[in-house]
């Protein structure tokens, strides 16, 4: 048991701090797209407009209504995916118009 929460811990630091280079960008995606398009039209989500403490927020408020989708590194794979792709305020550098895209 300890040496289970002992790794769930690590794997929960190493998402937080190693470059998303390093992950494959598209297995985020995967997740993300997994977990959403459980409830969620694809484009609902990817089309929203939101920084990175509003995301916070929506994605805790979808695990808390259903807990029995998500596990504790899907929510953190999916806010890390979110926050770095999706976030106005993310280093992805989205606008809040996309007419500024231009």
């Amino acid at each position: 048991m300890g040496r289970l929460i002992f790794f769930s811990l690590l794997f929960m630091l190493l998402v937080a701090v190693i470059p998303l280079s390093v992950f494959a960008q598209s297995a985020l995606a995967a997740v993300m797209e997994k977990k959403c398009t459980l409830c969620h039209d694809y484009d609902l989500v990817t089309e929203k407009k939101a920084y990175q403490s509003e995301w916070e927020n929506i994605v805790a408020r979808m695990v808390a209504y259903d807990r029995s989708q998500f596990t504790a590194v899907d929510s953190l794979l999916v806010l890390k995916y979110i926050k770095e792709n999706l976030a106005l305020d993310g280093p992805g550098g989205r606008k809040a118009d996309p007419a500024q895209d231009q």
